[in-house]
């Protein structure tokens, strides 16, 4: 019998399954020192008379949807009862790095990249703070964003006749933000305030401080 057991993600109606115990992650994952995050330890299940098995140091996670978020589908017995989930490759690093965390929240990926599961690079957030964060578009997704030369959160409005204009969008914890502009980068300026207005130190930054997309005279502030 499979029983995976799932959470509700905080103000929202998207369900998540709960993580294993931390015994069943450690007897199968080791920390990797890189990207990764994880890698596979040498073990091996056998559920009635099925056997299944990992090879030391083997990656761990496959791509199973089109936002490049790896995910892990994690087999285990609990007695006579035998459980089988799949979760998002960030959770269990985090959750063995970090130690347990509310798992009606998302673990957002601090630089934006979905690929970078390093420890370092993961913290929690609600479902409304990760969707308004996203500030990089995804290469390889199954269905690529129209416009793709334009920054995430930026399109072209369709119903302008003469010349072009730009509509800035962004939901941020359930309420949406809309402008339309003359040029891109000020939509794309228009969303960097916006986000951190109302994601203050939650809102993703470059590497100079500065909330991604903001206007260059903020770098190093």
């Amino acid at each position: 019998m499979t029983t995976p057991t799932k959470i509700r993600l905080q103000g929202t109606n998207v369900m998540a399954c709960v993580l294993p115990p931390i015994e069943i992650l450690e007897a199968r994952y080791k920390f990797a020192d890189d990207h990764e995050g994880i890698v596979a330890r040498d073990f091996k299940l056998i559920p009635g008379k099925t056997r299944r098995g990992t090879v030391e140091g083997a990656p761990v996670g496959s791509y199973t949807n089109g936002s490049l978020r790896q995910q892990v589908e994690v087999t285990w017995m609990d007695g006579d009862t035998k459980h089988k989930i799949r979760v998002q490759k960030a959770r269990i690093v985090y959750r063995m790095a970090h130690g347990p965390f509310d798992e009606s929240l998302v673990i957002d990926h601090i630089d934006g990249n979905p690929n970078n599961n390093h420890p370092s690079n993961l913290r929690p957030l609600t479902y409304h703070e990760n969707m308004g964060n996203r500030v990089v578009g995804l290469q390889g997704r199954k269905m690529p964003k129209k416009d793709a030369d334009l920054p995430v959160g930026v399109t072209r409005d369709k119903h302008c006749t003469r010349g072009e204009r730009y509509i800035g969008k962004a939901t941020i914890r359930g309420i949406t933000h809309r402008a339309i502009f003359e040029n891109p980068t000020a939509a794309q300026h228009w969303l960097a305030a916006v986000r951190a207005n109302h994601l203050g130190n939650k809102a993703r930054r470059d590497s100079d401080g500065a909330v991604v997309g903001a206007p260059q005279w903020k770098k190093g502030r």
